[in-house]
Formats: structure tokens, C-alpha cells, sequence
């Protein structure tokens, strides 16, 4: 890579507590049975001994089912140590329990919701919230116009052909782009192709939990195309416990923290460019984005990971589908 601009990447927690009677402390903070904590405070050790500035996208929605107080203090631990945070919204906690997409609901119900959250972050960080991440990337056009409305300069909840994501239609794949004459911009759910047949395709996001040797040929294949303007590389807040037997007493894994270290690991070894929420003030936008998705889904190896990650999926929604 030394010969061609480095690759960017943007790390952001979604930071939220999806389950159990102390979602708080057992999620986001991610306080295991054995007393230790391996949610926010530990991610912040992370990202700080690579001297990283991560986006928390906290759930703020979570006031209304949690407690204020403790969706304060979360807000207050992260802007503490310097990290930037973003607003995102699960609207089922603060609405309606059987509406779990923000494309559920009216445009008029979505703008009430997202500005009682930019209202409450403006009150506790005393600053307009600059990036917007809609809970299940449950967003629509109406979404973006609230947004605008609103002040955002980025949305990142476009993921291009999930069937959640209904703003259509798909304004990028992998592009910023910049919506119409507006200041809000798309900075989109990095997007590969991981397995397709004449029957079926499938299209998957970069996270940090991947399996190691997968997220290495992503990579590999976005760094050859050139076509991913800033890599979105997820986690959250629970990413190093096992939750779904049972969210209220979790334990830590190891398998999840050793995958997330090989990951960071190679990420390091290619010397891509760690990037703030401020550096997208400099990335150049697109008027549009022609070149699709990664596409890493020819030869056999894709038949592999397909069958490995179809049964994590099953399994875990056996378990607790939220």
C-alpha cells in the first residue's frame, strides 16, 4: 500500500443494551460474572493504545426503558476520554415495542423521535450531534429529509441490499455521497458481495468480529478495487461477551476478543489511516456511486464462510433474536 493512498477506516461502537434486567451494566458496560468489565471502558483501552478516536453511536432511545441517568452517564464516560459520539436510534424504546424500524413510522412520528434524542444530546454534551446511525439500519427517505432537517452533516445507515434498509433508492454502495444540494452526506455500511448463485446473493457488512481469515480476503479485495472511500469497521458495546444465553450474568469470550485482535492486528500491519468523525469533513464526495458492492464471491471458498455464518446466525436467533 505504500505506493497508493492509504486505505480509511472509521471504527464505531453501536452502544446499546438490547437485553436483560441491568441492559446498562450488563451491555454497555458489559460488567461479566466475573466482576470484570469488557464493554466501553475496555474498548476505550483498545482504541487508545492505538491511539484510535472511535464514534460511539449511542442508543438514546434507551432513556426512556433504562433510566436518563445511566444513558447520561454513559454519554459522559465516553466524551470524558475524547472519543466522539453519535446518536442512534432504536425507536422501539422510545415509542412503539412492536415498530422496531424507523420506516414503520410517519414522517412526522420520525422527526418527533430523532429530535427528542438530538434535543437530549444537545442538552447533556452541550453540542449539536453531527452523525446519525439508524438502530437495525431501519432507515427511509424520510429518515434522510428529518436529518436534514435537523442539522446532520452524516447519516450511516445505508447498507446496501439489506432488507431493512429502506432508503430507495440505494444511494451508494460504497461511496460518500452527498444528498442533492443538502450538507448531509452518506458515509454507508462498507458493503461486500460474500457469496452469490444463480438463485441467491448475499451481501455483508465489515465488522470486527469476523472470522479472521474472511476478513482478510474483504479486505484484501477492498484494498485491489479501490472503490470503499471509508471503511466502517463496527463493533459494540457487548462485543467481547457471550449475552444471548443469558444477558443478565454474561461471560467473557475469548474467541470474540482473539478474532477482533487478529482483525485490528492485520488492519495495523496494512497501515490503513485510522480517521476521526471530523476527518469526514475532508473526504471528497461522489455525486454518485456506479461501482457496486465487493465483490468477494468467486471460487469455493465463499460456500465455506456462507455455511459457517448461516449457522451462527440460526443459532443465535434460536437463542434470543433481537
Amino acid at each position: 500500500m505504500e505506493n497508493k493512498q492509504r486505505q480509511k477506516v472509521l471504527v464505531s461502537v453501536d452502544t446499546e443494551g438490547p437485553a436483560g434486567a441491568l441492559p446498562v451494566e450488563r451491555m454497555i458496560y458489559s460488567q461479566a460474572r466475573d466482576g470484570k468489565e469488557y464493554g466501553i471502558f475496555f474498548l476505550m483501552d483498545m482504541f487508545e493504545k492505538e491511539n484510535i478516536k472511535a464514534l460511539f453511536f449511542v442508543d438514546i432511545p434507551e432513556i426512556v426503558d433504562h433510566d436518563e441517568d445511566k444513558i447520561t452517564k454513559v454519554m459522559l464516560d465516553i466524551s470524558s476520554r475524547g472519543h466522539d459520539i453519535g446518536v442512534h436510534v432504536h425507536p422501539d424504546h422510545l415509542a412503539d415495542i412492536n415498530r422496531r424500524y424507523l420506516w414503520q413510522y410517519t414522517y412526522d412520528e420520525q422527526y418527533e423521535i430523532i429530535a427528542r434524542c438530538t434535543d437530549f444530546y444537545n442538552k447533556i454534551l452541550k453540542k449539536q450531534p453531527l452523525s446519525f446511525r439508524a438502530g437495525r439500519y431501519g432507515a427511509n427517505n424520510d429518515t434522510i429529509e428529518v436529518l436534514k432537517k435537523l442539522g446532520y452533516l452524516y447519516d450511516m445507515s445505508q447498507f446496501y441490499a439489506s432488507r431493512y434498509c429502506l432508503i430507495e433508492p440505494p444511494i451508494t454502495w460504497n461511496r460518500v455521497v452527498r444528498y442533492g444540494e443538502s450538507q448531509l452526506k452518506e458515509v454507508p455500511v462498507t458493503t461486500v458481495k460474500s457469496f452469490a448463485t444463480p438463485f441467491y446473493s448475499r451481501n455483508d457488512q465489515i465488522d470486527s468480529g469476523r472470522i479472521p481469515s474472511e476478513f482478510r480476503r474483504f479486505m484484501k479485495e477492498i484494498e485491489k478495487t479501490g472503490s470503499v472511500d471509508v471503511v466502517s469497521m463496527f463493533f459494540h458495546s457487548f462485543q467481547f461477551i457471550d449475552w444471548r444465553l443469558n444477558p443478565d450474568a454474561p461471560r467473557f469470550s475469548k474467541k470474540k476478543y482473539n478474532a477482533v485482535i487478529k482483525n485490528m492486528e492485520y488492519l495495523k500491519q496494512q497501515n490503513v489511516d485510522f480517521i476521526t468523525e471530523k476527518d469526514l469533513m475532508n473526504i471528497t464526495e461522489n455525486q454518485d456511486d456506479k461501482l457496486g458492492p465487493v465483490d468477494c464471491s468467486k471460487g469455493l471458498i465463499p460456500y465455506y464462510y456462507f455455511v459457517i455464518r448461516a449457522v451462527g446466525v440460526l443459532r443465535d436467533r434460536m437463542v434470543r433474536n433481537v
